[in-house]
């Protein structure tokens, strides 16, 4: 007889888990948004990539023929809600923002697809807070999203009413990010406060005061200890000390227990934990551009592609109809850069005119929609020969005119 034990990533029904079975430090700091957004390299990883993420426009494309030509839609419920007004209360911005800020804390996002009243239409999608959700296997194997509301009632949603924006896990749920970054987390906490600890005390120095010469009695210790501390208290320095009492050093400075070093090695593991390079925290690298291009291609790409497929599966359901970021405008580089990129396009052939205003910002213009390139290029077997397709150009004579 089997005896199955419950595996993180297995299949089994019940309550999907999002959070270690067996954490390695038990008694670690607990792993809250509360905590951890005072973080200041977790505060700086997630706005960097939230950022990225709210400010990308959300186009459909409807295939026109059958070799796979695009054309952006403009119109539309599915578009108004993933460009104009998600919700009565979020800015487009405002609801990328706060499905990536879930994604990245909690490795789950949820959205529920709120209908109209007595229609069948998407109306609204709103947010829900994830650690107000449970995933939940029944013995039938259906999924069902227990969420529990804040006036304490518990409502059951079936996966056509919630999209799920999932991050690494069991392909059901995903994995609590924070909740794994908990050791981690447990170091910066302890760091941060032994920083305050540091500024608070303002360097006073710690150790024991012994005296050469025995005390006679508790009252003479009692008043010793408060003229000493007195001296303390009133920043003259170096306490005085009588005769005959020293004093030995026990507490261990910050370059002694490498605070710096340590609060520097933080930032460096969180920047791994989301995936952004150490030097776009810093500003310090050298070649940011290089840097900023790895980060879109192996953070931002990736995140886009499986909120697409979200969005595609839940909300357009039409085969035709293609759900894409436009990531090209988080490459938007210098205007010269960008100009001699976009003429190089336009000459080759590889985009419209229109395309690249669209790009820009611009308006569209009659007679931009045509791709066009260059033709002064020959085969060098037939360089010579006249194109008839080119503006006639004066011969050359056989002769040079000698001056």
């Amino acid at each position: 007889m089997w005896s199955w034990i419950k595996s993180l990533l297995g299949d089994y029904k019940g309550e999907q888990a999002t959070k270690p079975i067996a954490p390695i430090f038990p008694t670690a700091t607990a792993a809250t948004v509360n905590t951890a957004l005072q973080i200041p390299a977790i505060w700086e990883c997630t706005q960097k990539i939230v950022k990225a993420m709210a400010c990308l426009p959300c186009d459909l494309l409807r295939e026109v023929d059958s070799e796979g030509n695009t054309k952006l839609v403009r119109s539309g419920q599915i578009y108004e809600l993933l460009n104009e007004r998600p919700n009565a209360h979020m800015t487009p911005a405002d609801f990328f923002r706060a499905l990536t800020l879930d994604y990245l804390l909690h490795g789950n996002a949820y959205i529920r697809l709120d209908k109209a009243v007595g229609a069948d239409y998407i109306a609204a999608l709103t947010p829900l807070n994830p650690e107000q959700v449970k995933v939940i296997i029944d013995v039938n194997g259906a999924i069902i999203y227990r969420y529990y509301s804040r006036d304490n009632t518990i409502l059951d949603y079936t996966p056509e009413q919630i999209a799920h924006w999932k991050g690494m896990g069991n392909g059901i749920v995903g994995l609590a990010t924070m909740d794994f970054a908990r050791t981690t987390l447990d170091e910066a906490v302890k760091a941060q406060e032994t920083s305050a600890d540091v500024f608070k005390n303002k360097g006073r120095i710690n150790g024991i005061l012994y005296s050469e010469n025995p005390l006679l009695n508790r009252t003479q210790i009692r008043t010793f200890l408060e003229n000493f501390q007195e001296m303390q208290n009133a920043q003259l320095g170096i306490p005085f000390l009588p005769q005959g009492v020293k004093f030995q050093n026990i507490g261990l400075s910050p370059a002694e227990t490498q605070l710096l070093q340590t609060r520097e090695y933080i930032v460096k593991e969180f920047a791994r934990w989301f995936g952004i390079p150490y030097g776009l925290l810093t500003g310090e690298a050298t070649e940011l551009v290089d840097l900023s291009n790895y980060f879109y291609e192996t953070t931002i790409l990736p995140m886009c592609v499986e909120l697409e497929q979200v969005l595609q599966q839940k909300l357009v359901k039409n085969p035709r109809i293609r759900v894409k970021f436009r990531t090209s405008v988080l490459k938007r580089m210098s205007d010269q850069t960008r100009i001699s990129m976009q003429t190089s396009y336009a000459q080759n052939g590889l985009r419209t005119r229109n395309e690249l205003r669209r790009e820009d910002g611009y308006s569209r213009i009659e007679g931009a929609d045509e791709l066009t390139a260059q033709n002064n290029l020959f085969p060098v077997d037939k360089l010579g020969e006249a194109d008839r397709t080119q503006t006639p150009q004066t011969p050359v004579p056989e002769k040079p005119v000698k001056q």
